[in-house]
């Protein structure tokens, strides 16, 4: 059994033994229901969405969003914040600061989803029908997703409003506000009570599922690429780490220049493998029987025999690319001439600033500077 595997039904175990407690203690209160809750908030914590371009995303927002219509004030509390110790214990493989820092964020987020939600609902009492209701939930629930958004800007330090990936909110979302609605029922309606997490949470952890495997197949991807980028280094065609330090680098320069998170991904790509070429190198003649251009253009070659890298083979292309290719050009001349250490940065640059003009881009050159000297980017290991 996986450690997440174990942790999940160790919560299990634990939320349905508290409830059996409770309910023995005091038959008919909500409090086994509550506890029950407070275990899927925390299950919910340990599952997390993974959609491609932003942050993951805890399934503990949806219990979260039933819990600010089942419980008081003083119940919520209680119920959260012993979920959240809980969690703090769960996660014993993660650094204390950033255990602390998570519960920290969670907490907030969980706080200001139940002053967002009550916010909504003081409209006047002939107006709070279900409308309202699911009005207070969606608020709530883009509050928890917000404050989770900027808890990651913070600790990635770097802002991010992509809306890439931006359906797993949604999801979300929908799924709290009708397991909520379901749960405790509007107006005259009766809810389903238990039975609602039951049966929305059919649905979420299918979406959960589908997730990890799309998040598995583009780490398989990432190993990939990664482990064929190091082949002409093992060849001793390039010097040690170049190929990593030139994605780095290059990705650091698409941000300065604003390129999108798709081209970013290619142009990743591209850096890691745009010496994949000097393979094609007939070392029985020596390393000059084939030229850097033609060697970038058998990369390419190479790259367009899987469709789905052909964006990649047309930024290693030498006519083509774009700014990306450019940027691509620029990354690795200059991790070339520096050496990879970061004592030879300055020369770097002044070396490329006194290139043609018509081989380096100044505005990816102004960039690198940027990135490099004045904002202190570790783009060299």
């Amino acid at each position: 059994m996986s450690n997440q595997a174990g942790r999940v039904a160790g919560v299990c175990f634990l939320s349905v033994l508290v409830a059996a407690l409770a309910q023995f203690n005091d038959p008919g209160s909500q409090w086994s229901a509550l506890v029950l809750l407070g275990g899927c908030v925390a299950i919910g914590d340990l599952l997390m969405l993974r959609p491609s371009g932003r942050w993951p995303l805890p399934l503990s927002f949806v219990f979260v969003m039933v819990l600010v219509r089942a419980a008081n004030t003083a119940e919520f509390a209680i119920v959260i914040a012993s979920a959240f110790a809980l969690l703090l214990v769960l996660r014993p493989a993660d650094p204390l600061v950033g255990r602390f820092a998570l519960t920290f964020s969670r907490l907030i987020g969980a706080a200001c989803a139940l002053a967002a939600y009550q916010l909504v609902l003081q409209a006047p009492a002939d107006t709070a029908g279900i409308g309202v209701v699911m009005a207070a939930l969606t608020l709530a629930g883009m509050v928890e997703i917000g404050i989770d958004d900027a808890t990651w800007m913070i600790r990635k330090r770097r802002l991010s409003w992509a809306v890439d990936g931006r359906l797993a909110d949604l999801a979300l979302i929908a799924s709290g506000v009708l397991m909520s609605v379901a749960y405790q029922g509007v107006g005259n309606a009766n809810g389903m009570g238990l039975w609602a997490p039951l049966l929305f949470s059919i649905p979420l952890l299918a979406a959960w599922y589908a997730y990890e495997r799309l998040d598995a197949i583009k780490r398989v991807h990432e190993q990939t690429i990664v482990a064929l980028s190091v082949l002409p280094e093992l060849a001793g065609l390039t010097i040690e780490g170049h190929a990593e330090r030139v994605a780095d680098l290059s990705v650091a320069l698409g941000r300065e220049l604003g390129v999108d998170r798709q081209d970013l991904d290619y142009l990743w790509n591209a850096a890691l493998l745009h010496h994949i070429g000097y393979l094609c190198l007939d070392v029985s003649e020596g390393t000059d029987s084939l030229s850097s251009s033609e060697a970038t253009e058998k990369g390419a070659e190479i790259l367009r025999q899987a469709g789905h890298l052909a964006p990649v083979a047309d930024l290693l292309a030498a006519d083509g690319g774009g700014i990306g290719g450019q940027i691509l050009r620029v990354a690795s001349t200059y991790d070339e001439l520096a050496w990879g250490e970061n004592s030879g940065a300055q020369a770097a640059l002044d070396a490329l600033y006194s290139g043609p003009g018509f081989v380096y881009d100044t505005r990816v050159i102004d960039a690198l500077e940027r990135v490099v000297i004045h904002n202190s980017v570790p783009a060299l290991s």
